[in-house]
């Protein structure tokens, strides 16, 4: 069969792809915003991709096409395809009809998070002989590619509450139907297609309500809006982790390079822990309720975890230049920013932390996060906005916008300019968004690398 994949490189998109090929499926594709890490891994399984939403592309006549969330009415080739006799279905209906079905399927949801505890289970299960098939919205570092198609029952899947597709609203993870689903926290967020945080806590609980009996909820007891929908009802087994006291599970991270976990308060576990970013000492406990779920033991994950390399744009150290540190990471919601310079800092205590952040999520493009985020920004010397002129002039009349410490540009290479000039040994630098800030992040890196 020929499947043709609109929005191939989305991360999820190109997990899509992944899984067709592996079920024996021709596969092509197109896309706009065309960028590693996606583009290449569709280079390496020799995916062809339409670099544009032409109509043409359909002239071939594939079998079915696959619509990414990306496309919307309007574009050429949606308007040729609705035209057409041509089957189409969204990625996640897709996935659902073709391989969920027959799996033990282990969701990861939440507004922070998922990335990284979805590859941390998947590497746990990997790690212990389970061979996990896995879908996954990043680059983990411990696998060749954000997807796999194996035999074995168990898929572990990030579980995304944006919607499947422009013919269908409905969020990826109801499509799903886990017999696990790991809640991470619920914030408001998505504020192109929700209005509040009342909204994305319907589609929230709409996932609670399809978990089986025979099926179990881990979820964020510290996290308020959770412990809300929990406490509305629920259908099946749950166990909280956090550090309130009537959570089951705790961790507690004595220092940079130990963990500790707690089950009930009698069972105890402790290892060394390498991993940076104290929001990992979350991600890890819940990627290993849902694994000792299923039989890993807790000391069992946590040796599994020694061996954890991270995912791309995920805390990621890009390098050392002469003192100066710089940082990558995918937050662009406030509260992950936050907590992302909040561990840089303790980290690196002897230096000045200065951020870039690209304003690129529709959320943060429409100014529903200006107050909170320039609110925290105030205590740093030296932080940059990235954005259109219309956003970069919305930033510029906040409130709270310091013009000595804060710069916002709506040109790439003037942003590079910048960091440039400001950069010193004294500095640890962090680079903040969920795309790739137009290609400044590489110029400055390809320039300090030169040096």
């Amino acid at each position: 069969m020929h499947i043709h994949i609109l929005g191939i490189c989305g991360t999820f998109m190109t997990g899509i792809a992944t899984l067709a090929r592996s079920l024996g499926h021709e596969v092509t594709g197109s896309d706009t915003n065309f960028y590693a890490p996606m583009s290449n891994y569709l280079e390496n399984m020799n995916i062809e991709v339409t670099k544009d939403y032409g109509s043409s592309q359909l002239k071939n006549k594939p079998d079915q096409v696959i619509v990414g969330n990306v496309m919307t009415r309007g574009h050429d080739v949606i308007e040729s395809l609705l035209d057409s006799h041509i089957p189409f279905t969204s990625g996640p209906q897709w996935l659902n009809e073709n391989i969920l079905r027959e799996k033990y399927v282990i969701a990861v949801t939440g507004t922070h998070g998922k990335t990284s505890t979805s590859s941390m289970l998947s590497w746990i299960l990997e790690d212990n002989n389970y061979r996990p098939s896995f879908l996954i919205g990043g680059a983990p570092r411990n696998f060749d590619s954000s997807a796999r198609l194996t035999d074995s029952e168990f898929f572990v899947i990030e579980g995304d509450e944006y919607d499947s597709a422009f013919f269908d609203k409905r969020p990826k993870f109801i499509h799903y139907r886990p017999k696990i689903g790991v809640i991470n926290n619920i914030e408001f967020d998505h504020a192109d297609i929700y209005k509040n945080l009342k909204e994305i806590k319907f589609q929230f609980y709409q996932l609670i309500r399809l978990i089986p009996s025979n099926g179990k909820i881990i979820y964020n007891g510290d996290d308020k809006n959770t412990v809300d929908l929990i406490d509305f009802g629920h259908w099946c087994n749950t166990e909280s982790y956090g550090s309130r006291s009537d959570c089951e599970w705790k961790a507690d991270i004595g220092g940079r390079n130990k963990i500790e976990i707690y089950h009930k308060d009698f069972n105890h576990f402790s290892s060394d822990w390498l991993l940076k970013g104290s929001y990992n000492k979350e991600n890890a406990l819940s990627a290993i309720i849902a694994a000792n779920t299923i039989g890993i033991s807790p000391d069992k994950s946590l040796d599994s975890l020694k061996r954890f390399s991270g995912v791309k744009r995920r805390f990621e150290f890009l390098g050392n230049f002469n003192g100066l540190v710089i940082y990558d990471d995918f937050a662009h919601h406030p509260t992950s920013i936050r907590k992302t310079l909040v561990d840089i800092a303790e980290l690196y205590p002897d230096k000045n932390v200065s951020v870039s952040i690209e304003m690129r999520s529709n959320t943060m493009k429409q100014g529903i996060h200006n107050d909170h985020l320039l609110g925290f920004m105030k205590s740093l010397k030296h932080v940059t906005f990235l954005s259109s002129t219309d956003i970069v002039n919305q930033i510029k009349s906040h409130a709270d916008f310091n013009d000595e410490t804060m710069h916002a540009f709506d040109s790439p290479s003037n942003l590079v300019s910048h960091l440039l000039s400001e950069f010193n040994s004294d500095v640890v630098h962090v680079f903040l968004s969920n795309g790739d800030f137009m290609g400044a992040k590489e110029q400055v890196m390809s320039n300090l690398r030169k040096k």
